[in-house]
């Protein structure tokens, strides 16, 4: 498998952990740390996380806790890699349904850096531009 299709793997892996929070928070935080370096970061524009733990527990209870469902949908990726280190850049449309009723689309765009380590391509940082 290319270094690019195993990015690409671990990014939809992260948004299928993300879609998760709203029906196993528990499960679902645990998931995600897995996908990052122990030091990564992320970007959301409103919000910003200087570990893992913190980014997964927002994806967990203010994104997924106040969801009865989501899905993440990936499009037009870019991965570049260099060495041990690739930055990937996708376009995303999430569509939710909150536990209000009200049904939800975000649309944006991850600009997500990532690193090669012993156990895989993990995770170093996640940037999230809203449009929509």
């Amino acid at each position: 498998m290319t270094d690019a299709v195993e990015i690409a793997n671990l990014k939809a892996r992260y948004c299928a952990a993300s879609d998760r929070s709203a029906h196993d928070p528990t499960g679902a935080v645990a998931e995600l740390i897995g996908y990052f370096v122990p030091e990564a970061t992320a970007d959301y524009g409103f919000v910003q996380f200087d570990s893992p733990d913190k980014l997964a527990g927002f994806m967990a209870t203010a994104i997924g806790g106040g969801s009865e469902w989501m899905i993440h949908a990936l499009g037009s990726p870019r991965i570049e890699v260099a060495g041990d280190t690739a930055t990937g850049d996708w376009t995303i449309t999430v569509h939710s349904k909150r536990r209000d009723g009200e049904q939800m689309q975000v649309v944006g765009r991850y600009s997500d850096r990532f690193v090669r380590t012993p156990d895989g391509w993990r995770i170093a940082h996640v940037g999230f531009t809203r449009y929509e």
